[in-house]
């Protein structure tokens, strides 16, 4: 049978539902900031029926619901005795669900719920929480210890074959093996570019067009291909140079996924057809140069897509072989990880999965990974390690928060106790691109990304393909520049590219130079050489500011031509040569609101995604059950499982929550949630029953194919977690 034969994608529109009440007893604690948890609880009908035989029927006439919260530092497991203070919350919490707690920062916490006798100091304890620590909340003064613990990591640079006249292509490693014959200054510091390119897994086989599968398609044109033309540029001048970034696995998926990748031509030819059309129409309008412009880099995106056959993973591919670029990966589905510190089988499957999906894509083995949000907790780092990934990259505060005073701020990385080496976002590169007051895109003569001509334009002008279901959608014809930061968009000044241009320029030397005075300042202070490391969403650089590719051009040719005091390095080259670094446990961090995980966890009524955890925190405990007692499973159960451990991980994204917490696509993130988590649960109660809808299971498999090579449910079971065949 072929498979659209036994495909009902009707399936994917049925409305999900969700349980209001599990019926059953748990209770876990989930830390949002250094003074604020998160409660969820549940006292199900077998535990009050437990507690009517023991004590009898009027129990609960003459008893009440107390959660008693135990601060814990410093002593083992908790065995409800052995703790350093204790407070009770009496708030009228049988009718209630979930408490949001005020704790003390720096501290560990364990609560019990349980029922006490009115005017007694009678507690019978019911159910016990989780264990969390709640962030520090303040920079650590104090230098608790001094120690420093060494890396080795392989170089992963290399000559790269070039005509002689293209000698400065392999400039930098040149230069590291004293290849350059001419007198050069000695450096004085690194710096690191990465950019974390990551879209949420999203695929609708049910529609001939959806509004949410033009996310990827804006940020193929915008993003991913002018990034590959960037290093095609390079390439072809001779200009050496260093870049990291990150490529999630569900953004990974959707780029070498078939469908997305027939649609993805579609909305191209749309888009060129519409600026074709614009092109005509503008012969003495003030935006025609700007119209010219944006067709030619369409044009271009077209040509880069094409030469690797749509799967723009292959040129990344090929520049990372080149040892230019470094490539790491993300969680497996961009969960909040120290959300789910108390499944550390669900933890494992976010990092093991991932993992395999890179080396299927890439051939090897990352070094590095970008924790979803920038959210690290310290117990990951032994999570990490023990699947071969040996750095990462946290927030400012989480360093300056640490076990101890760090010793170079985030100008040098530090190595955990087990092992792991830690880079610190550096605040004056992330100021200077990414702040909405002084950032380089707020320049008056850059493009304004939120006035579209489809906003403009009147309804009939509008080709279809951009007004599909009634609504409007951007085709990237934008005419206007920022023109002031407080000019509203009707007030907006039309877009001038040499202006843009020369913006570009400016604040690439401008980026340059202060790098190279950053430099020398911390290593005539330190007698060191600094590292800048300089972190941004990939998305910023072509999709919400246009010139960002051009900027980067710029700034990577700067860096080779215009000074020697700064070397760009990778992460891992860098590894290679500075072996020696302080030892430090960075403490609780995002790059959220707060810096901390208000964002995806939050108390406003009106954006409230806390309602999510409760719903994954069960479907994980059964999904782990059934994947110890079905390990064996086989065919139609197997493929089943397989299935829900997909869903499962889909509902973990973190862009959903982000989404709903700032008023962003609030409905369809909702929906997509509710879905995932509703099809899990689906097919996890099928499997229990021994009744599988295979159509169900095959509908679902075509539509959410997102580790179709690397899914095995036993990831989560108690027996072990093998590794799947590669192809």
């Amino acid at each position: 049978m072929r498979v659209f034969e036994a495909v009902d994608l009707s399936i994917l529109n049925n409305e999900p539902v969700l349980k209001t009440s599990y019926n059953e007893t748990y209770f876990w604690l989930l830390p949002r900031d250094p003074r604020t948890a998160y409660a969820i609880y549940e006292i199900g009908e077998q535990t009050r029926e437990h507690l009517r035989k023991r004590f009898g029927n009027y129990f609960f006439d003459h008893n009440y619901l107390v959660m008693r919260v135990y601060q814990v530092d410093g002593q083992g497991e908790f065995n409800g005795f052995n703790y350093n203070s204790k407070f009770e919350v009496d708030d009228f919490l049988g009718d209630k669900n979930s408490y949001w707690l005020s704790l003390a920062p720096d501290h560990e916490y364990v609560a019990e719920l349980g029922y006490k006798t009115r005017n007694t100091t009678n507690f019978e304890m019911v159910v016990r929480s989780n264990r969390i620590r709640m962030p520090r909340g303040q920079e650590q003064k104090e230098q608790r210890y001094a120690d420093w613990r060494e890396i080795h990591l392989p170089d992963p640079s290399h000559e790269v074959n070039m005509p002689q006249e293209k000698w400065r292509y392999n400039y930098y490693w040149y230069r590291k093996h004293g290849r350059i014959l001419h007198p050069v200054e000695e450096e004085k510091g690194y710096w690191i570019l990465l950019l974390h390119n990551h879209l949420p897994f999203v695929r609708h086989p049910e529609y001939r067009v959806s509004i949410e599968e033009q996310w990827l398609f804006e940020a193929i044109t915008s993003v991913y291909t002018q990034l590959l033309l960037l290093f095609w540029n390079m390439e072809k001048e001779g200009v050496d140079f260093r870049m990291t970034i990150s490529l999630s696995p569900p953004l990974i998926n959707m780029l070498q996924d078939p469908l997305l990748q027939k649609r993805y031509r579609v909305h191209l030819r749309e888009l060129i057809a519409f600026t074709e059309k614009e092109y005509a129409n503008s012969w003495d309008k003030p935006f025609r140069q700007t119209v010219e412009q944006t067709l030619h880099r369409f044009f271009q995106a077209r040509k880069v897509f094409e030469t690797y056959g749509g799967d723009l993973t292959r040129g990344f591919r090929n520049f990372q072989n080149q040892g230019k670029l470094e490539i790491i990966t993300c969680a497996a589905t961009h969960a909040i990880l120290p959300f789910y510190l108390h499944y550390p089988q669900m933890v494992q499957a976010q990092l093991r999965t991932a993992i395999w999906e890179y080396e299927r894509v890439f051939g090897r083995k990352p070094k590095g990974m970008w924790l979803p949000e920038n959210a690290y907790h310290p117990a990951l780092d032994e999570f990490l390690l023990s699947e071969g990934i040996c750095w990462t990259v946290v927030n400012t505060h989480a360093l300056r928060q640490g076990d101890t005073r760090c010793f170079y701020d985030v100008n040098a990385p530090v190595i955990t106790e087990h092992g792991l080496c830690i880079f610190g976002i550096d605040d004056q590169t992330k100021g200077q691109v990414w702040s909405r007051q002084h950032g380089f895109p707020g320049d008056p003569r850059y493009k304004e990304w939120y006035r579209d001509v489809v906003w403009d334009a009147d309804w009939d002008y509008i080709p279809e393909y951009f007004k599909v279901a009634g609504v409007r959608r951007n085709s990237g014809l934008k005419y206007y520049r920022v023109t002031g930061k407080d000019v509203p968009l009707d007030k907006k000044d039309y877009y001038r590219p040499a202006w843009a241009a020369q913006a570009a320029a400016d604040h690439a030397s401008q980026f340059v130079r202060d790098r190279e005075v950053q430099a020398r300042q911390f290593w005539q202070k330190n007698h060191r050489k600094p590292i800048f490391f300089s972190a941004y969403d990939g998305e910023l650089f072509g999709h919400w500011w246009e010139e960002g590719p051009l900027w980067l051009e710029l700034v990577l040719k700067k860096m080779l031509y215009d000074q020697t005091a700064v070397r760009p390095v990778t992460p891992s080259e860098y590894l290679s040569e500075q072996h020696r670094h302080q030892r430090l446990t960075p403490d609780i961090s995002s790059w959220g609101e707060g810096d901390y995980f208000a964002t995806w966890l939050s108390s406003r009524p009106e954006r409230s995604n806390a309602w999510i955890y409760r719903h994954l925190f069960k479907l994980i405990e059964l999904m782990s059950r059934l994947a110890s007692e079905r390990y064996a499973a086989t065919g139609l159960e197997e493929r089943a499982l397989n299935q829900a451990a997909r869903e499962l991980m889909l509902a973990q994204s973190s862009d959903w929550g982000f989404l709903i917490e700032t008023g962003q696509a609030v409905h369809y993130s909702q929906m997509r949630i509710r879905q995932h988590l509703d099809w899990a649960d689906q097919l996890l109660q099928q499997v229990q029953s021994g009744s599988i809808d295979e159509k169900l299971v095959t509908t679902l498999e075509y539509a959410h194919n997102i580790f179709s090579k690397d899914m095995n449910f036993r990831i989560f079971s108690r027996q072990g977690i093998p590794k799947p065949e590669q192809g």
